[in-house]
């Protein structure tokens, strides 16, 4: 292994070799999951595990529903609408396999459709579709079920094992490495487009030329006979719109032939199916996507002049056009006429196959088998767009306040779309222009004559002169929808405007500006969002996204307008740097291009239906557009290249042989039977198998608990507490709400208090959540005095890498400690901050997501769980001073500061104060006897100052996670064994029953992260052990030391830093 460093050598050895197999997972894209939700973000699609996927007796093959697949009738049973993807995706969850519905049907077959159909037939005694229910399957033929797919079907992803029905890598023949970027004049931005440059041969696919065979095909996979690029993550064929920014990054690269190859197979699929599918699958074949093959053409017929091939593919792009005219067009009255326009409508009233459990989980509680029709085709309409999903096809419900944008509400097929027409718009006055390049004057003149009446149609409909700006219109309304989208800019970009008037952008710009005033879609820092309306889907607030950005500087670039062409160049100066600063402080260093990002936070996209990709193909080669289009001028300055501390390996194998498969499946399968059990002995909450645990062995779970158990006056013994059914303690309750949530009491510290930490694969638990704690009070403490903190600063978040580092008795990520330690820490000494979800700050946390579901795994400066020498070999950095790559990564030169943040720990209430105690037996008020419940101090100390950390004994059974229910309340149950470990949590408020709690193990377990744990009954001892909170007394003489005064005036937090700076 040449090609790791030493150190990691062992590391791998130990991974590959020394029994880390339950942590491995068959099936992987390259998506990292680094979601950053809004808020809560309830109402997005649900996890998968956690959806209703049963059709119970609807039958998807009846008459009158258009169905996706009838084209390929032996595959459609598997891949489309039959009762074999109905069954894979209801009993998923059980099964334990699958990642998503999407995964399920991306995976080819290793025999002949109709002998995979007629096997699982015979295996369930299928004599008739219809009387076949898969609701009714028995345990046992679930796992006949689990067979039939592991012995049928091959692997989603690229596999190092050569299997049938799978896509080929290719490096393509026009790939060159350095020639087209030497004009780019910043050297830091060149050697970046040269890396991604490199990106094209790890997207690059070919089919194999067997797979074209008729009537024997084995995959879900259209093929085509040319190579092309995949997008990456989870998109693992070619995708329509994803092809029109990638072809621009090509022509950008020098690769044209590649760009021909990628509008041959488009031409290959109008030719056969009349248009150009949404992707490269049978799924797709009745969705389209927006119809960029003419500018695809026009773009690399710009870069070649090859007249030979334009002349072969016009034909095919007029027969598309045609598509449109004759499937998706309707009539609207504009001023007393009749007008042709065009809409997103597709031909399926089914749920999609690559969402399959996602579509029928939405529609469970719709009981009109046409309205679910309804649903599925708008859903369908949505994806064809392009915009799959966003409040601009949803019908807002203005009576529900938490979950106005509802999807079942979507209406795309009422909505005629303001960026479709512009599209078609531009299509019609480019084959004009292609035209006459044949020296075809008569196509030429009759394109051009539709081109200029349908701009002047487009222009009475869609554009709201008063506002300067184009608006979608609403047929059910009869009006425009005056609200911002991205969509607006397509006009420009298409040119379907009246070009010589050159003000036209500089309005739609002026207007852009208005919307600044309330919703700044001008002023976020790392680039314009697709719409002003914070949805929680990912077409929407915050996310950037490259199609729309790009089509923005695009428009005004070429608008002919000096003041706008300058506009342009700021905005691709600030979208570029964004994507740049990503790329280089990605997490653990992948220097990775990713799907989408923020607008304000410049991290990765979130929202919506799945989670953020990587890859990723339209990024890529937007990127390289710009930078070569705006070569001379753009600059990499403010943006520091990240050193790496973290190493990861390159290679990812993406998925596993099925041997590995076979084995992951068994531990599903018992924990499975675990979980059945818990929920027979028990009915306060329901055990639901989570992954992640399931596939570790007890030992490894172990080392996620690292709240020592230990009470006052030595180590924890079981026999000093009072037990369930046995604590009797009386209590008056009079003062005490039945509820409270400190959130809801300091709503301006509620970002912070809500945040979920994950503590990754590591025994920090106890790290964690004291600086969690510490961060909610320290907010809460500022509040008080008047002092609002922003949850967006890294540096208000105390860090828990350095809790965890610096901390004397830390112990690492091996066994943990007592919470105790940290708040003694924090009591002395300084400490620096960062957030979890921040790569900026002072102390990032440096170790990998606990649900993380890779082979390799993250090394973190504590090493493998497995690796007992590991934490000797390296030992942690105690510094508490910021590193200067995070100082510069934070502040401009010329404002860089020399010192530290340090959190203003000094505010925290006083040792005298009369709430003021900590369990630690030493100075800071000592409140417990062994065994006595401290239930009610705990709820008068949260109420008076927020947070607190608290730890309790572990039985096996929380090795699991909960329904997605906020009705569940854990107690242990009745069979369940101790661990003989304690685990850390931070309390923010209680019910009648029970504790409202923040878990560090991430968004995916339990209720987005949180749980609520039984009150009053000292479950786990959680009411008499490791109860923490802060009675800080920052050593102010130490801190005046550390600090020269000078940089005073910097420090946010005056009040901790004025006095000290005034006290010499």
């Amino acid at each position: 292994m040449p090609w790791f460093p030493p150190f990691v050598r062992p590391l791998l050895f130990n991974f590959f070799i020394l029994g880390l197999l339950p942590l491995f997972s068959p099936v992987f894209s390259e998506t990292l999951y680094l979601k950053k939700q809004f808020g809560d973000n309830e109402h997005t699609v649900e996890e998968w595990g956690k959806m209703d996927c049963s059709l119970n007796e609807f039958d998807l093959t009846a008459l009158g529903l258009e169905r996706s697949c009838e084209e390929w009738p032996d595959l459609a049973p598997i891949y489309c609408d039959g009762k074999i993807i109905e069954a894979v995706n209801y009993w998923g969850e059980r099964m334990l396999f699958l990642r998503d519905s999407k995964h399920f049907v991306d995976r080819p077959l290793k025999k002949e459709a109709k002998k995979v159909v007629e096997q699982f037939k015979a295996m369930f005694n299928v004599t008739e579709w219809k009387k076949f229910v898969v609701s009714d399957m028995s345990p046992a033929q679930v796992d006949q079920l689990s067979k039939f797919v592991r012995e049928n079907f091959g692997m989603a992803d690229e596999s190092p094992i050569p299997q049938p029905g799978a896509l080929l890598p290719h490096v393509p023949e026009d790939w060159v490495e350095t020639k087209p970027f030497e004009t780019i004049k910043d050297g830091k931005l060149r050697k970046w487009a040269k890396q991604l440059n490199k990106m094209w041969k790890e997207m690059s696919r070919k089919m194999p030329k067997e797979m074209n065979g008729k009537g024997n095909q084995q995959n879900s996979l259209i093929y085509v006979s040319n190579p092309f690029m995949v997008p990456g993550g989870r998109f693992r064929e070619f995708r329509y719109w994803d092809a029109y920014l990638i072809a621009r990054g090509l022509i950008a690269s020098g690769m044209t032939a590649s760009v021909k190859n990628m509008c041959k197979n488009f031409a290959e699929m109008v030719n056969r199916f009349g248009f150009v599918p949404a992707g490269g699958r049978i799924y797709y074949n009745k969705r389209s996507q927006p119809p960029f093959l003419t500018l695809m053409v026009y773009d690399y017929f710009g870069a070649t002049g090859d007249i030979k091939f334009l002349k072969e593919i016009l034909p095919v792009l007029e027969k598309e056009l045609d598509f449109w005219r004759t499937k998706r067009s309707i009539e609207v009255d504009v001023k007393g006429r009749k007008k042709t326009f065009y809409q997103y409508r597709a031909d399926t009233n089914l749920p999609r196959p690559e969402a399959f459990c996602q579509d029928v989980n939405l529609v469970k509680n719709i009981s009109d088998p046409k309205e679910k029709a309804k649903v599925w085709r708008d859903i369908a309409s949505t994806s064809e767009s392009g915009w799959n999903f966003s409040s601009r096809w949803i019908k807002k419900d203005e009576t529900d306040k938490e979950n106005p944008w509802k999807l079942t509400n979507l209406m795309t097929t009422k909505i005629v779309p303001v960026d479709l027409n512009a599209l078609i718009c531009g299509n019609l006055e480019m084959l004009a222009h292609l035209y006459l390049q044949i020296d075809d004057k008569t196509k030429s003149s009759e394109y051009h004559r539709k081109f200029q009446l349908f701009l002047e149609d487009f222009q009475s409909l869609f554009y709201k002169k008063e506002h300067g700006i184009w608006y979608d219109y609403n047929l059910e309304s009869g009006g425009l929808n005056e609200m911002f989208y991205g969509s607006a800019a397509m006009p420009l970009f298409a040119r379907c405007y009246h070009t010589v008037d050159v003000d036209t952008a500089e309005r739609m710009f002026r207007r852009m500006e208005q919307f600044d005033k309330d919703n700044k879609m001008l002023s976020h820092p790392f680039g314009v969002p697709a719409s002003a309306v914070n949805s929680a889907q990912q077409w929407d607030f915050p996310n950037v996204w490259p199609p729309l950005q790009h089509m923005l500087i695009d428009g005004l670039r070429r608008s002919f307008n000096s003041r706008m062409e300058d506009k342009a160049k700021e905005l691709a100066q600030k979208w570029v740097s964004a994507n740049f600063k990503l790329y280089q402080n990605s997490q653990s260093c992948g220097k990775k291009m990713w799907e989408k990002l923020t607008a304000d936070g410049g991290t990765p996209g979130s929202g919506g239906e799945y989670s953020v990709q990587i890859g990723f193909g339209w990024t890529v080669g937007a990127m390289l557009d710009l930078l070569v289009t705006y070569g001379t001028e753009l600059t990499a300055k403010g943006v520091a290249e990240m050193k790496c501390d973290n190493k990861i390996m390159e290679a990812e194998p993406l998925e596993f042989p099925n041997e590995l498969t076979e084995y992951r499946s068994e531990l599903l399968t018992e924990a499975q039977k675990k979980v059945d059990e818990i929920n027979k002995s028990q009915k306060d909450w329901t055990a639901v198998v989570y992954e992640p645990f399931a596939l570790m062995t007890d030992e490894e779970f172990k080392q996620l608990l690292g709240a020592d158990l230990e009470v006052t006056n030595g180590p924890y013994n079981r026999q000093q507490l009072q037990w369930k059914g046995n604590f009797e303690v009386e209590k008056d309750y009079k003062d005490l709400p039945k509820e409270f949530d400190a959130r809801q009491k300091w709503p301006e510290c509620a970002d912070i208090i809500s945040n979920v930490p994950d503590q990754g694969r590591c025994g920090s638990c106890w790290a964690v959540q004291a600086a969690a704690t510490l961060t909610d009070r320290i907010c809460i403490a500022r509040l008080k005095k008047g002092q609002k903190t922003d949850s967006k600063d890294p540096r208000a978040y105390v860090s828990a890498q350095y809790t965890l580092e610096a901390t004397p008795e830390s112990k690492g990520c091996k066994n943990g400690t007592n919470p105790r330690f940290a708040w003694n820490y924090y009591r002395n000494m300084t400490v620096s901050g960062t957030n979890y979800e921040m790569y900026d700050g002072c102390k990032p946390y440096t170790i990998g997501p606990i649900a993380e579901r890779k082979w390799w795994y993250f090394i973190n400066p504590f090493g493998s769980l497995t690796d007992d020498a590991s934490w000797k070999t390296r030992e942690p950095n105690c510094n508490n001073k910021c590193k200067e790559r995070y100082l510069k990564r934070q502040f401009p030169d010329g404002q860089r500061p020399w010192e530290p943040f340090i959190h203003e720990a000094s505010i925290m209430p006083a040792v005298t104060d009369p709430v003021a105690w900590i369990s630690w037996n030493g100075k800071w008020g000592e409140k417990r006897i062994n065994g006595q419940s401290l239930e009610l101090e705990m709820m008068r100390e949260i109420m008076a100052n927020g947070s607190i950390q608290a730890g309790f004994e572990v039985f096996d059974d929380f090795k699991t996670t909960f329904k997605n229910d906020r009705n569940q309340i854990y107690s242990h149950s009745p069979n369940s064994k101790s661990m003989g470990r304690g685990h850390a949590l931070k309390i923010i408020g209680w019910g009648q029953l029970y504790w409202l709690a923040v878990n560090s193990w991430g968004k995916s377990w339990g209720h987005n992260g949180m749980m609520k744990i039984r009150r009053g009954i000292n479950e786990g001892g959680i009411e008499s052990l490791s109860v923490h909170f802060g009675a800080v007394n920052c050593g102010i003489r130490r801190l005046r030391r550390l600090l020269p005064q000078q940089f005073c005036p910097w420090l946010r937090f005056q009040c901790l830093f004025n006095k000290m700076c005034s006290s010499k």
